[in-house]
């Protein structure tokens, strides 16, 4: 299964989708294919469009997915990272009308060099993206590593009293 999460940004992001129907015409995608739509409606006989899940559904979704294609947003990404998957990441734009700015090409160009997920940039390039999963071995993660979050703890704990005294 393929399981694609659009995230739940309000604003609508059916470019990809343009791309994944496409390739599943093509034969590079198998079905099934579970979109993860949020706010963005698009009508499709491949593909399996469902608003929301549920947290746990969520993550019985990656778990079951073979490849997760995916909105370059953090949360998206690292549960991904999470669960070992093989995922392929597209950013959502601002020229599109996909977002307020561009930020989430700054996550994608992060993950994408560090080798923890295979960049798409949604112009036509999903075929060569699909042709590089067989031979991709993500990077991963260093995740429990993260030291700039408890540096920011000990100072803002050092700094900022204890209200609650």
């Amino acid at each position: 299964m393929i399981f694609v999460v659009l995230g739940t940004w309000q604003m609508p992001f059916t470019r990809p989708l343009i791309e994944i129907e496409e390739a599943t015409r093509q034969g590079l995608l198998p079905q099934p294919i579970i979109v993860q739509s949020g706010s963005t409606t698009y009508e499709s006989a491949q593909l399996k469009l469902v608003p929301f899940f549920g947290k746990e559904e969520l993550e019985l979704m990656y778990e079951r997915a073979a490849i997760v294609i995916c909105q370059a947003g953090i949360g998206s990404i690292m549960l991904g990272l999470r669960k070992q998957k093989t995922i392929i990441t597209i950013a959502r734009l601002a020229k599109y009308n996909e977002h307020i700015d561009d930020h989430q090409l700054e996550i994608l160009d992060v993950f994408t060099k560090s080798g923890a997920v295979l960049g798409w940039h949604g112009e036509g390039d999903l075929p060569v993206v699909l042709s590089k999963v067989p031979g991709f071995r993500s990077a991963g993660y260093p995740f429990g590593q993260e030291k700039i979050s408890s540096e920011i703890l000990a100072y803002l704990e050092a700094t900022i009293p204890d209200r609650r005294r």
